[in-house]
């Protein structure tokens, strides 16, 4: 049996400083480009070819890049746990199909279950791509990095990461007061799923659960053609964000209790709470997952 590869001492940790420049500049140019190999070699191309495309050559650009990053950084063996990716998908599915559980009954009372035609190809394309796809680049990669690596602060973490979210929704608002409305909604959200993500001890697929869930819900009623939505729907949103946060204050006090809590909300990152809240993984364990100043 081969014993496993050794981690980056001390000595070889990346600085703080060059984990946040880094990682910006990388997510940046992803935001940017991510897309344009696909368009590129896409084209015309229609139905689940051009999907898969997406899959591939789109979304695929937002997981393989921060995972060399993570392994560059790091070192190859950390390189999945610095997303979360290492952690149970199975876990995460769980608590969010508990967490969005009122979303279905709820929307069935205020409006008609009607699955659009292709649903299979428009859950995938609208709910578990970007869903997952969006997780990994914005919660996993952007805030994770920030928040787990580079010292910043939960807050000033997640509003960067809020802020590009919220950026990225824009284009489906109709007016001003309509775009204001949006970049609120799916910024808060943001910040939301990366309290998530750090309270369920890093493991990426609870918001990614959360994410796509709501997403297909969304599709599957019919709600709105925006994030926005009418109150009645909104205030369903905010029952099952209530929900969501109950279940994981209940089940974080069973482990060590909150990881954002104290000076961890503004400055430290969760490394400097004599590494508890770091993550309990053997990488994260390790020297390799508290780079220095």
């Amino acid at each position: 049996m081969n014993s496993p590869a050794p981690l980056p001492s001390a000595s070889r940790r990346p600085p703080r400083w060059l984990v946040t420049v880094l990682t910006i500049g990388v997510f940046l140019l992803l935001d940017r480009f991510h897309l344009d190999l696909f368009r590129e070699v896409a084209g015309d191309w229609e139905g689940y070819r051009r999907l898969a495309a997406l899959a591939v050559l789109g979304y695929g650009a937002q997981l393989l890049v921060p995972l060399g990053l993570g392994a560059v950084l790091l070192g190859p063996r950390c390189a999945l746990a610095s997303l979360g990716l290492d952690r149970s998908i199975l876990s995460g599915l769980a608590v969010g199909l508990a967490g969005t559980s009122v979303l279905p009954v709820g929307y069935a009372a205020i409006a008609a279950f009607a699955p659009p035609d292709q649903a299979l190809y428009v859950v995938m394309r609208g709910s578990v791509l970007p869903g997952i796809g969006e997780e990994v680049l914005y919660r996993a990669f952007l805030f994770g990095f920030l928040f787990r690596f580079a010292g910043w602060g939960f807050l000033p973490a997640a509003l960067a990461g809020a802020a590009f979210f919220g950026a990225a929704h824009l284009y489906q608002g109709e007016g001003l007061a309509d775009a204001a409305a949006i970049f609120a909604i799916t910024a808060l959200g943001a910040v939301w799923f990366a309290w998530l993500y750090a309270e369920w001890d890093f493991n990426i697929w609870v918001p990614a659960a959360f994410h796509v869930l709501m997403n297909m819900y969304w599709e599957l009623f019919a709600i709105s053609d925006t994030a926005l939505g009418p109150l009645a729907a909104n205030v369903l949103r905010f029952a099952a964000i209530l929900l969501a946060v109950i279940i994981t204050v209940l089940a974080v006090r069973r482990r060590s209790g909150r990881l954002v809590r104290g000076r961890v909300w503004l400055w430290g990152g969760p490394g400097d709470r004599s590494g508890a809240g770091v993550g309990t993984s053997p990488c994260e364990r390790s020297a390799a997952f508290s780079p220095r100043w």
